[in-house]
């Protein structure tokens, strides 16, 4: 394990700030966006932050990020692992996730961020929910943290109807913990003093209960440092719908993106596809192709959105546009079925879509008023919710 720290400027300059905040972060761009708005809101308080996470993920830090970069040897596996898993049944892209990927990235981490932690002297780590060596550093340095949550459904998932699978859980994190010397305790990756969730409880379900210590802040969409060209110019006149799979999966949906050609090559739209290279060689008339988007900057310009429903769907839903929602993996099928519930959007199968049915659902989604309604009252939640500043009160709470 290895790690090296960058400024942009003196760190002497920050010591006379309140308090020093120390976020880590998982290989994952969009478990990252929300804690760079926090970061942001916590320095405009006279606070100083620093980052630990993987060297590739610099890029999506404020150029003037304090990084403790790490480099661990399993990092490209686990990626690769995950997206060989893209489509699988449940409980196998489980086994994937856990077992392949989380774990395995604890270990490596540890070291790494104990080091960092021992450099910053941090008063509280802000810690993603999939970065357990964050949990683990914090109580073995004694330090308070607060779990980040873009994944809200992994806390929404009911597994009392599957008590071997809670069970295998357990077990995973008991180990993990014992590995690391502490005593194993429920739930290990959710801080007891603060839990940060980006939803609200109108998506998540009214009826759903939370501890006290849980936040529901709504999404927090900021600004973000890479800079993408894109060709607003050739926007036109007519409905607009976006195609994303994210980043990570993105790479699987080779098929999918083809049934969107087939789909609405020859629609009254104009459709924006986010995709990799070389997946849509030729684009219909009527199509953008990036192999990335300004999101924050391109949802005012959207009607409706096709999405894996991973965290992008909150960001969605934010901005009151109706989607149509293709889960791939994890807790995806949990985020698609609260907006289906909700009434924003309408599901259908990542790997057996056809043309028709996705051709169907995108005309249902755009010309049925009760869809972009229904995407309204819960981008009206979330803005409710209170956004970033309420998270940032709440952290500087515990401190």
């Amino acid at each position: 394990m290895a790690f090296d720290a960058l400024a942009g400027g003196d760190f002497r300059v920050r010591e006379t700030t309140t308090r020093r905040y120390l976020f880590v972060v998982p290989p994952f761009p969009s478990h990252i966006y929300p804690t760079v708005t926090i970061a942001h809101e916590l320095e405009q308080r006279g606070h100083a932050v620093g980052w630990v996470t993987h060297e590739p993920m610099r890029r999506f830090l404020p150029a003037t990020a304090w990084v403790y970069s790490l480099a661990t040897p399993t990092t490209a596996e686990a990626l690769a692992a995950l997206q060989r898993d893209a489509g699988a049944p449940w409980l196998a892209g489980m086994k994937v996730l856990f077992e392949r990927v989380l774990m395995p990235l604890a270990h490596d981490m540890l070291p790494g961020v104990e080091a960092a932690i021992a450099a910053f002297h941090p008063d509280v780590l802000i810690v993603d929910q999939q970065t357990f060596a964050g949990a683990l550093a914090a109580r073995r340095a004694g330090l308070q943290w607060v779990t980040s949550s873009p994944s809200a459904a992994l806390h929404t998932h009911d597994l009392a109807n599957f008590p071997n699978v809670r069970e295998w859980l357990r077990s995973l994190h008991d180990q993990l913990q014992r590995d690391a010397g502490l005593d194993p305790v429920l739930a290990p990756e959710c801080s007891p003093w603060l839990v940060l969730l980006y939803t609200s409880h109108r998506l998540v379900g009214l009826e759903m209960p939370f501890p006290p210590h849980y936040r529901l802040v709504g999404p927090l969409l900021g600004p973000r440092p890479a800079a993408v060209d894109f060709p607003w110019s050739k926007l036109g006149t007519q409905r607009r719908v976006l195609i994303t799979l994210g980043t990570l999966w993105a790479d699987r949906g080779e098929r999918f993106f083809r049934m969107v050609v087939e789909a609405l090559a020859d629609a009254p739209l104009q459709v924006i596809v986010h995709a990799p290279a070389g997946f849509i060689a030729t684009p219909p008339s009527n199509f953008i192709v990036r192999t990335w988007v300004p999101l924050p900057e391109l949802y005012p310009h959207l009607d409706a959105v096709v999405t894996h429903a991973g965290t992008t769907l909150t960001e969605v839903l934010l901005h009151g546009l109706p989607a149509v929602v293709a889960p791939i993996a994890h807790e995806q099928a949990t985020f698609a079925q609260q907006a289906v519930k909700a009434g924003a959007a309408r599901r259908v199968r990542f790997n057996r879509v056809n043309a028709v049915e996705l051709r169907e659902a995108v005309f249902d989604i755009l010309d049925q008023p009760s869809y972009k309604a229904a995407a309204q009252i819960i981008g009206a939640s979330f803005r409710d919710a209170g956004g970033v500043r309420v998270a940032v009160d709440a952290i500087e709470a515990i401190a």
